[in-house]
């Protein structure tokens, strides 16, 4: 009956009480080996519960299974196949001896976990021995052969569908950086298991927390039977009978097999040797989860402890062996695959971590040196820093608190940060706090002594630091390395020249503290200088050792997004008051610059009349077309830099344009900003710039013209007559832009940042500033502190909502308010960055800070342009959506081709004079070479059943001909498949008729989420 030889393998999973698979042992190999899955011969167990809940597990299928999976799961075997049933589809059963001894058929009929079929002309070759064990066992009333009808009812387990698990319920009751059991049911990828919670049994998707391994792909390949066993045994089988093993062969074996499958997406590179890696140690094992949090999709995130693999771990993905690259001590599943190579580091999932990030990252850095696996080609970023001395001298650039400045080495050039040695300086202020008294009073000191001079710097100690909310670069949790030196000035001439410590200036002053070091902690070389000087400032009852309050800083800053109508009412006076001194707080581009009038007790955005320098590259927004980086942008920026930052100057303000911005003439000292960047070649008149008109105009076009004809950097390649060509080329095409003529759609690159059905998402231009800019001003506020406006907002409001996903502060706008008790408000929200909405209180949300109440929503509302899909009350919508989200999520780039634009009237009463559109899109994968609208975002739900198409009426069907004819090709494919809404036929014949609803299922999809 035997139908091949004896091979030899690993159990690799148990999927059920009689069913195990078994794959080929590859000591060495990084991929996985050939597998079969196999049912014990002449054996029947119960039968587990489909995962979705539809059916239920039979009494004591569970026990059964787990009692094969811990008996075999991991372990050396030999196995061959006995028969396989025709009828059966080719199903193969085979005997399996785990160890090279211990029959695994036989155990389970011993411990009463299975029954032996009936006997006919196809059974085990042990079938004698099997139905002795089992009339064993049924006289012991062993596992199933129980007589207790209590204990029968209780071997059934609840079978909980997967989408009744509640992620949030189970952090919030286990408690975050708690750890559950848990056993691994699957592995999707690398960094994604699907388990099995203890000792609920609750079905859970896990994501690895702060890793993520290459994907396996976005939709992954329908289901098929392994095609191969493991390779044949060596020597005498281990059977209970002598008689030799059977000549077999892997090539024969793997031949006889099912046909690979093939998959409409490959994996991503190294993206199997994850999955491998992470199944080899995790697979049908006992683990433990550490939570950390839910993702925005409601997915459980957590860390992973693996026990140590039964078998030695492969070989690294490049050649290098296992053990050197995840020792078999490592016991956390994310620290493993970052040591091997497999996995980069995600940053959202690095702050869910109530621990350990840290050394995740320098297990990254390390592979990446080390070039492990994903790595292997890994080429480090060029570095343009020199090697730092402890000693230089430099000009000190920037003071960015009373205690920290920023000097460049006069010999490398380097900009260093510097941190004065062992003392503190009350703390600046951020946009959401107020500065520490006289924190101010200390960095306009060090201001005024030192910008521009040239100091000595003496390195002392590093110290690793944690930053608060909105001091310095980093996140709040993140450690940063702080270099701390002393540095000195020579001040005076001649016989009066003088060294002064600046720490010391400060002190004595009353501008700054000595810090109290602990005995073993590194401190200033000048320390009993500093104590000193300490000492006297307290004594002469100096700055914050006096008893007086400091004057509080009060400035009008029309600088800041959405203040144009106030800058614009100071115009008058600032014309009227000539030549007024000023402080250049900020440099924002080569010819734009922040100043501060003492005098008007205004700060304002300006920039010299008629200069423009070359602009860094600009990502698409709100309309507007992408803009490339402009040569010398960068040395434009430094040259600013370097003479103006924080330096005292003479401005002159001439008129304002519509932004806000000022312009006229500005001198930082003899130097006339405007003039001195025309003069090195880092910007040029604006071509519609008047000398004639302009004060200092004609002064502007000298210095122009000499760096013109010395073809100085913006001009090294000037050709004036090819320039005039290029500009008229340019009016042309702008001209034919305006006039919307063409009949070119609009292109864009996009994200979908939220998915709502299949017929609703959110679109964020990428690369868009703007984002960026939102996030890094959230970062810095701390708005757990501070209070809930104290009336209650109305629909349209702006204002800032914690999100219940991620427990962040997000930018949103109140859609709905229920405000029937005033004092305890809650109100339906649209965060307006992302197109995600929530339910939340009152005490979640705060005001919006005017400067980011300024920057529209970056989230903008879009459709599939010519379809409809179901939605999720009704049949296929919450796999039309969950599809869609395959498609298109992860922040995905695609390319966007806009084929309509609705104007949305009901949504425009609500939120402000002017309605918001809806945006109907074509979607295509961004790195795609031609335009195939059969593979189209559009086209795929199309093919896949799960939408129909809607055929535009008028003047569109025409302009949009090539696109429908590749939607009406795949509509009818999936019409003569009859898959998805065509299963039974045409769902509707009216193109806008709606589809079936759900016969007692629950409406639901999937909720959108940032990405």
């Amino acid at each position: 009956m035997a139908s091949g030889g004896w091979m030899r393998g690993v159990v690799k999973e148990a999927p059920s009480g009689d069913t195990v698979v078994v794959s080929a042992a590859k000591p060495g190999s990084a991929l996985p080996g050939a597998e079969k899955r196999l049912t014990l011969s002449s054996l029947v167990a119960p039968k587990l519960g489909r995962r979705d809940g539809s059916t239920k597990d039979e009494p004591f299928a569970w026990q059964s299974r787990e009692f094969l999976r811990k008996f075999a799961v991991g372990k050396p075997c030999v196995f061959r196949v006995d028969y396989a049933l025709e009828q059966a589809g080719g199903k193969e059963f085979g005997s399996v001896f785990v160890n090279d001894k211990e029959n695994v058929a036989l155990a389970l009929v011993t411990a009463g976990w299975a029954k032996v079929r009936a006997p006919s002309d196809k059974q085990s070759p042990f079938y004698d021995h099997l139905v002795k064990a089992q009339e064993d066992a049924e006289g012991k009333g062993l596992g199933l052969h129980t007589k207790d009808s209590d204990a029968a009812a209780a071997g059934v387990r609840d079978v909980f569908a997967a989408d009744e698990f509640d992620a949030a319920g189970l952090v919030a009751r286990i408690g975050k950086g708690n750890t559950v059991e848990a056993i691994v049911e699957q592995v999707n990828s690398g960094s994604m298991l699907r388990a099995t919670l203890l000792p609920d049994l609750q079905s859970a998707t896990v994501m690895l927390a702060g890793v993520q391994c290459p994907s396996m792909g976005r939709r992954p390949p329908p289901t098929a039977a392994p095609s191969a066993a493991a390779a044949p045994a060596e020597g005498e089988p281990a059977t209970a009978p002598t008689a030799g093993a059977a000549p077999g062969s892997v090539a024969a074996l793997v031949a006889a097999g099912t046909p690979a499958v093939s998959g409409e997406a490959q994996p991503e590179p190294f993206a199997r040797e994850a999955r491998y890696f992470t199944e080899l140690r995790t697979l049908n094992r006992e683990v433990k989860v550490t939570l950390e949090g839910v993702s925005q999709f409601g997915v459980l995130v957590g860390s992973v402890q693996f026990p140590p693999p039964a078998s030695a771990p492969p070989a690294a993905a490049n050649g290098t062996s296992a053990a050197a690259a995840a020792p078999a001590a490592e016991q956390d599943l994310a620290a493993a695959l970052l040591r091997a190579g497999l996995a980069r580091t995600a940053e959202w999932g690095l702050n869910m971590m109530s621990a350990g990030a840290f050394k995740l990252r320098e297990l990254e850095r390390a592979a990446k040196q080390g070039k492990v696996g994903m790595w292997h080609n890994y080429v480090p970023a060029v570095s343009n820093s020199a090697k730092l001395s402890d000693k230089f001298v430099g000009t000190v650039l920037e003071v960015t608190s009373g205690d920290c400045v920023i000097v460049k080495d006069k010999a490398s050039g380097v900009e260093r940060r510097v941190v004065l040695s062992s003392i503190r300086a009350p703390r600046m202020g951020t946009r959401d706090r107020q500065p520490e008294p006289w924190a101010v009073e200390g960095k306009e000191f060090l201001r005024q002594r030192l910008i521009g001079k040239e100091v000595s710097v003496s390195m002392e100690y590093n110290r690793k630091v944690t930053p608060m909310v909105g001091e310095g670069p980093g996140r709040p949790g993140d450690e940063r390395t702080m270099s701390f030196g002393t540095v000195t000035i020579n001040e005076g001439s001649g016989a009066d020249q003088k060294v002064n410590n600046v720490a010391e200036l400060l002190l004595v002053r009353g501008l700054a503290q000595v810090v109290r070091h602990r005995s073993d902690e590194e401190r200033s070389a000048h320390y009993e200088d500093l104590m000193n000087a300490e000492a006297q400032g307290k004594a002469g009852k100096k700055g914050q050792w006096s008893s007086r309050e400091p004057p509080k800083p009060h400035s009008n800053d029309v600088s800041l997004p959405g203040t144009s109508g106030r800058a614009k009412q100071h115009l008058p006076f600032l014309q009227r008051a000539g030549k007024v001194p000023a402080v250049c707080e900020y440099v924002l581009s080569g010819h734009r610059i922040k100043l501060h009038i003492p005098k008007e007790g205004v700060t304002l955005a300006f920039n010299p009349s008629g200069v423009r320098c070359p602009q860094r590259g600009m990502a698409a927004s709100a309309g507007r077309p992408a803009t490339e980086e402009e040569p010398y942008w960068e040395d434009a920026l430094r040259f600013t830099r370097e003479h103006c930052l924080q330096r005292d100057c003479e401005v002159e303000v001439t008129s304002v344009d519509r932004a806000g911005n000022f312009q006229g003439t500005v001198r930082f000292g003899k130097m006339n900003l405007g003039v001195a960047l025309l003069e090195a070649g880092l910007a040029k008149l604006h071509p519609s710039f008047d000398p004639y008109s302009t004060p200092g105009g004609q002064e502007l076009e000298a210095a122009q013209a000499k760096a013109r004809s010395q073809k100085l950097k913006v001009w090294e390649k000037d050709e004036p007559e090819a320039a005039a060509a290029a500009t008229e080329e340019e009016e042309s095409a702008a001209a034919a832009a305006s006039g919307g003529g063409g009949g070119s759609r609009e292109k864009m690159e996009v994200v979908v940042s939220d998915v709502a059905d299949a017929n609703g998402i959110y679109v964020q231009v990428a690369d868009e500033a703007r984002v960026s800019w939102v996030a890094e001003q959230l970062a810095e506020l701390s708005l757990g502190e501070s209070a809930a406006p104290s009336t209650p907002l109305k629909a349209g409001d702006k204002c800032l909502a914690l999100s219940s996903a991620d427990k962040q502060w997000y930018r949103a706008a109140v859609e709905r308010a229920f405000v029937a008790d005033p004092t305890a408000p809650k109100y339906d929200v649209l965060f307006i960055d992302f197109g995600n909405k929530e339910h939340i209180t009152g005490q979640q949300v705060r005001p919006m800070p005017p400067a980011l109440a300024a920057v529209p929503g970056q989230a903008q509302q879009a459709c599939l342009a010519f379809i409809k899909a179901p939605g999720v009350e009704e049949e296929h919508g919450v796999e039309a959506a969950q599809y869609l989200w395959q498609l298109v999520g992860g922040n995905r780039r695609l390319t966007a081709y806009v084929e309509r634009r609705e104007r949305l009237v009901a949504a425009g009463k609500q939120w402000g004079q002017q309605a918001p559109t809806k945006l109907h899109l074509t979607l295509l994968d961004s790195g795609s070479d031609e335009e195939d609208y059969a593979q189209s975002i559009n086209g795929q739900l199309l093919t896949a059943g799960l939408a129909r198409l809607l055929e535009p009426k008028g003047p569109q069907a025409s302009e949009a001909a090539e696109v429908l004819q590749a939607l009406r090709e795949c509509q009818e494919g999936a019409r003569r498949k009859h898959v998805g809404v065509f299963e039974y036929g045409d769902p509707d014949s009216d193109d806008d008729g709606g589809f079936p609803t759900l016969a007692g299922k629950p409406a639901g999809g999937r909720g959108g989420g940032r990405r």
